[in-house]
């Protein structure tokens, strides 16, 4: 779990010198509520990682806390009697945001269950803050070719906005001595990220 400050100021944040944001691979929603909960009393933006929830099971995420609402995606394809997709696996994200904040953020859509994204309207213009979480490496040429699939989505999210300021959270399922490190390091420099 990843804790931030950014210093915002906004005057309809309830601490007007920080937004509060955290990220949680929280591997069920469903078991991880009390988590969420208590993330959800302490931060303002909350990013979820593996909800695990299907994708007419996203209206729960709204019940994480009566003071905040949400934006999540779901890999699972429900649309036929057997299920595509796995229900409890990665590629699965959502974002919690206070209620108080709701007139300030618009939903980034995307088609890619691995990102979800809201944009943050400030005083000090406007913010994208992106949820993510990446393929995994199973060693393989596809495992590559699908990270480099999503970063390439993710660029492309970062590059059509028009925000000012970009903050990119979640799992990225990638350590100094993976293969997928320097598609990552490549991936931070060309979209001016730090």
């Amino acid at each position: 779990m990843v804790h931030w400050y950014a210093d915002i100021l906004n005057p309809k944040m309830e601490d007007t010198r920080h937004l509060r944001i955290c990220t949680f691979n929280c591997r069920s929603f469903k078991n991880s509520l009390p988590v969420i909960h208590g993330l959800c009393e302490h931060h303002d933006i909350v990013f979820l990682q593996e909800h695990w929830l299907l994708s007419n099971e996203l209206g729960l995420l709204n019940n994480a806390h009566d003071k905040f609402q949400s934006y999540g995606l779901s890999a699972v394809d429900i649309s036929v009697d057997i299920l595509v997709g796995r229900p409890f696996g990665g590629r699965t994200t959502a974002v919690l945001y206070r209620k108080s904040l709701a007139d300030q953020i618009s939903i980034i859509a995307s088609d890619e269950s691995r990102i979800t994204g809201i944009q943050l309207n400030t005083d000090s213009g406007p913010f994208l803050l992106l949820n993510v979480y990446m393929p995994t490496n199973y060693g393989d040429e596809s495992s590559l070719e699908l990270y480099r699939d999503c970063l390439a989505k993710l660029h492309a999210v970062i590059t059509d906005s028009d925000s000012l300021h970009t903050i990119v959270a979640g799992d990225f399922n990638c350590c100094l001595r993976s293969r997928f490190f320097p598609e990552f390091t490549g991936f931070a420099a060309d979209s001016n990220l730090v």
